[in-house]
């Protein structure tokens, strides 16, 4: 039997991921114009921080919402880089040990785009949101270096764009979600549900999976969309 993921090893292991993948190169800022947004930035109430201009955004501290209806980035234009910075976006809700619900839950996403495109998310923490980590319903979206726990009801979701080298583990459904999608060299462990649940034209490769599902079913891809990758030690 699996051992239980306790709240202290889930941190080690979101930690651990991180600064496995963020100490890769390519790291610096596009040339350009940076904005920097600050750690104590509130725009409106229920949205911590609304994007509404193309460009270069970076975080320079930690994001906490209030509460899990509480949404911390809105991106309300194309062509937007958002860069966590090595920073965290942190919400109130905790998932212990599966089979148990994450709580409270709430309808905050850590980071929200609808019907955009160009957009890209990387380099940090996206957890404890009442919602989804990532909720991108967008064209040619990319999530690149992005660990994505505790969330309520998902890691991601995304419709339509990849997601490399990132990590979405102990979330409260699915670890991704998405159509369309092309996920790589990536790690979903110990979701509710599904360590990736796709469809449309949607492939994945060099991941790994492990504990999603209560140890059932990995994915929901059939072995036509994959290469090499590995679920629960066996290739899938």
């Amino acid at each position: 039997m699996r051992p239980a993921l306790t709240k202290t090893s889930l941190q080690q292991c979101a930690a651990a991921a991180l600064l496995a993948i963020l100490l890769v190169p390519g790291m610096s800022a596009a040339a350009g114009r940076v904005t920097m947004i600050a750690a104590d930035r509130a725009d409106k109430p229920g949205f911590l921080v609304v994007i509404e201009e193309a460009g270069y955004y970076r975080l320079s501290g930690n994001l906490k919402v209030p509460d899990a209806n509480t949404t911390a980035i809105e991106i309300n234009a194309d062509n937007v880089t958002l860069d966590l910075n090595g920073h965290a976006i942190q919400g109130p809700v905790r998932c212990q040990q599966l089979p148990a619900p994450c709580w409270p839950g709430g309808s905050g996403n850590g980071v929200h785009a609808v019907n955009r495109s160009g957009i890209v998310v990387k380099n940090g923490i996206v957890q404890g949101m009442g919602n989804y980590g990532v909720y991108l319903e967008t064209n040619a979206a990319s999530l690149e270096r992005v660990v994505m726990a505790r969330n309520g009801r998902g890691g991601a979701v995304m419709f339509g764009g990849a997601i490399s080298n990132s990590v979405a583990e102990a979330n409260g459904g699915d670890g991704i979600f998405g159509v369309d999608l092309k996920v790589r060299n990536s790690m979903m462990r110990g979701n509710q549900m599904l360590g990736l649940a796709a469809y449309g034209h949607s492939t994945f490769s060099n991941n790994q999976f492990k504990g999603n599902n209560n140890n059932a079913a990995q994915t929901n891809l059939k072995p036509a969309a994959a290469d090499r990758n590995v679920c629960n030690g066996a290739p899938c």
